[in-house]
């Protein structure tokens, strides 16, 4: 469940075999319940364990979501449902699950550095509604998910175009995060900043009409261009503060849309770009998960796990 989708499937025990998915809009649904309860009158099965991942910090029984207005009490909802086992987790729990669960066929991988290695500690960081960062680390032969907040870290730019692109958020924000840049909103404030420091009118109001005219528009071209590089010095930033020697996943919904377009830019040059310890991140190798329902084979991950 995220800022915008809530996608839903059903899975056998013990089994990470996902049936009857759907996807609805949040904006449909006063709360989790009434688009819960929707989904399940479209499903002929007897449901006795849910999880739900949801993009908000998960620390005791009330969840509020970040970037919706959907919240709730876990134990309410068990109630109602008449389901003993009910958990929720962060998305991004759900999302480093995943990574214990795809195939090699869903990694694509943005530099020549070898395989993940499960055996040290990983980490995952994806755009979407919001940013995403969680790290993954073994024990006793399983994965433990460490949950964080670090989309919400402070923005630290690297060159001029990224002072400008500092003062331009912070004139409006007072505080910018990383998320204010490497999410949906955050491409539309890049792509704003842009065409201010280009002295060049902003055409475009949306972060799919950005990504749309990738190929075709100047300004959101090098837009796109500016995000990904974001996105790989924040991704070297906590490659480095998560130890994450085992590799870094990229995921959220914007990575898998551009994945060749992020190879050929110079995200790995970001990435690696952190002084006595470029060294250190050149042995770390990258893919963007692409699987189509990531967060849904987390949480059955999850369930299968905890």
């Amino acid at each position: 469940i995220g800022g915008t989708n809530a996608r839903f499937a059903v899975c056998e025990s013990e089994s990470l075999s996902l049936e009857h998915i759907q996807t609805l809009q949040c904006e449909n649904f006063g709360t989790p319940l009434q688009a819960i309860n929707h989904y399940l009158s479209n499903v002929d099965k007897t449901i006795s364990e849910v999880c739900l991942a949801v993009a908000c910090p998960v620390d005791d029984d009330w969840v509020q979501l970040t970037n919706n207005h959907w919240q709730f009490s876990i134990k309410e909802l068990s109630e109602h449902l008449e389901i003993e086992k009910v958990a929720a987790i962060n998305d991004f729990t759900a999302a480093a699950m995943a990574t214990t669960a795809v195939d090699k066929e869903d990694l694509f991988f943005l530099s020549s550095q070898g395989a993940f290695d499960s055996k040290k500690q990983r980490a995952i960081i994806g755009a979407g509604t919001g940013l995403g960062v969680a790290a993954m680390l073994p024990h006793q032969g399983r994965t433990l998910v460490l949950s964080t907040e670090g989309g919400h870290r402070s923005y630290s730019p690297e060159n001029e175009i990224e002072d400008h692109i500092l003062h331009f958020l912070r004139s409006e924000l007072g505080v910018v995060s990383v998320e204010e840049l490497l999410s949906g909103r955050g491409l539309v404030n890049i792509y704003r900043a842009i065409c201010a420091f280009h002295q060049k009118p902003a055409e475009f109001s949306d972060a799919q009409a950005i990504g749309g005219n990738y190929d075709t528009d100047e300004m959101c071209h090098a837009s796109l261009q500016q995000f990904f590089e974001v996105l790989g010095s924040v991704a070297g930033d906590f490659a480095l503060s998560l130890g994450a020697t085992g590799g870094m996943y990229i995921g959220g919904g914007i990575a898998p849309r551009f994945a060749e377009q992020i190879r050929q830019s110079k995200f790995r040059e970001r990435f690696e770009n952190k002084l006595n310890y470029t060294d250190y991140l050149r042995k770390i190798p990258t893919a963007i998960v692409t699987h189509q329902q990531a967060g849904l084979l987390g949480a059955a991950a999850y369930l299968n796990h905890r």
